[in-house]
C-alpha cells in the first residue's frame, strides 16, 4: 500500500527564515492533516506563513534532485 508524504514550506515575517514540516499517512488527507498539525505545533508565535504544500504519493519513488543552502 502506498503512503502519502506531505511537506509544508513556511517562512517567517522577515522572509529570511524558512521551516519545513512534514506528515505521512495512508491517505492524502491524513498526510496533510499530520503536516498541518506539525506546522501549528511549531508556529507557536504565529510568525510563519505557509508558502507551499506538496503531497507525494509513494515517497519511495521520489529522489533528492538538488540541495539548496
Amino acid at each position: 500500500m502506498s503512503k502519502f508524504f506531505t511537506v509544508i514550506t513556511a517562512v517567517d515575517k522577515s522572509g529570511y527564515g524558512k521551516s519545513y514540516h512534514s506528515g505521512q499517512g495512508k491517505t492524502e488527507e491524513k498526510s496533510v492533516a499530520k503536516a498541518i498539525k506539525n506546522y501549528t505545533a511549531y508556529n507557536i508565535d504565529g510568525d510563519d506563513t505557509i508558502l507551499a504544500i506538496r503531497t507525494y504519493d509513494d515517497i519511495s519513488n521520489v529522489g533528492l534532485k538538488a540541495l539548496h543552502i
